[in-house]
């Protein structure tokens, strides 16, 4: 069997737009031009993100059995295909996806967990298509793949947050009794007896009867999915055929990877260095300002990524940066960003 192609996949979709959460469109492009250049990466200096691991993707991945039997029963139909692989290619860029599921009236099943407070925040009334918007564009991307003009969004909601159920002692994980199968067990044992290990769908159940499931239905928007095909287009050959990393929506653990071993000492500018005061005093505010220092440090490294520094005593394992009169700014190591 040959390798599947490189292309789009559903889960990347919106994080390619700058709409995802979880995933910058810089990562999204370090992984797309891995996997068509193995190597690619370190021969640009580049450190790959790490592959992602989380409370959220553990207990996700771990009550996909249950949310599809929930879906089933409320829908009154049987979902199958599950994980199938689909492609298109329009335009010619080559978009993929692993879909969940499939009802019978050809309708996608998309199943998610999250937690109550993340539902009350970014969801909306069950039964309307307000859904978190990196999961419109992901079954709108599916839709694209597979032809289905509708599909199911059916999500799981926990109470609090899983990491906090981790905080309580709860694990999830394949527990091995006559095959392997997620469980929960509790106290973080490294061992439970077969009848201590309470199954997903008992969980799933439960909280079904509390109400902390509901459905989204999502109708096939083709205006979307053309203009979809349209920016896909575009960032392909704007970053991937070009070979350049987009650099909208940067964050500062992309600056990170890109940067990751900074040398020299870097005369800054007038408006760079206003720029490094905004960040400072940003960090004395803090609260909801926090997330615009965050924006600031990646956009100050961003800018100061390609200056022609000198390389001396003080700066052979870090950048330093440096006002026109020679007072110091700040430094960055690749891996801790301090302002003076």
């Amino acid at each position: 069997m040959g390798s599947k192609p490189v292309g789009i996949s559903a889960s990347r979709a919106s994080a390619i737009l700058g709409l995802n959460s979880y995933q910058s469109p810089f990562e999204v492009w370090q992984r797309i031009m891995e996997e068509r250049k193995p190597g690619f990466n370190a021969a640009m200096g580049y450190l790959l993100p790490p592959e992602a691991d989380n409370a959220a993707i553990r207990w996700g991945k771990a009550f996909e059995d249950a949310v599809i039997s929930l879906a089933e029963s409320a829908m009154g139909a049987e979902i199958m295909d599950r994980e199938r692989f689909y492609s298109a290619t329009p335009g010619g860029i080559e978009l993929t996806c692993h879909i969940d599921g499939q009802y019978s009236d050809g309708k996608l099943h998309e199943g998610k967990t999250t937690s109550f407070f993340a539902w009350k925040d970014k969801w909306g009334e069950p039964g309307s298509e307000d859904v978190p918007m990196e999961y419109y564009i992901q079954v709108q991307h599916q839709m694209i793949c597979t032809g289905a003009e509708g599909a199911i969004v059916s999500v799981l909601v926990f109470p609090k947050r899983v990491e906090e159920f981790e905080k309580d002692g709860w694990i999830v994980a394949e527990f091995d009794y006559g095959g392997k199968k997620y469980g929960l067990g509790k106290g973080g044992q490294s061992y439970y007896p077969e009848e201590c290990i309470q199954k997903p769908i008992e969980w799933a159940t439960h909280l079904n009867d509390m109400g902390y499931f509901h459905q989204y239905p999502i109708q096939a928007n083709k205006k979307l999915q053309k203009k979809l095909i349209d920016l896909y287009n575009k960032w392909w050959q704007d970053y991937v055929i070009k070979e350049i990393p987009p650099t909208d929506g940067i964050t500062y653990e992309d600056i990170r990877r890109l940067c990751p071993c900074p040398i020299g000492t870097i005369v800054c500018d007038r408006e760079i260095a206003k720029d490094f005061a905004r960040y400072k005093k940003a960090g004395k505010i803090g609260g909801k300002i926090k997330k615009r220092q965050e924006e600031l440090r990646a956009g100050l490294l961003l800018k100061l990524k390609d200056k022609q520094g000198v390389e001396d005593e003080d700066s052979a394992k870090k950048w330093v940066f440096v006002d026109e009169c020679g007072d110091k700014l700040g430094q960055f190591d690749g891996k801790t960003f301090r302002v003076s």
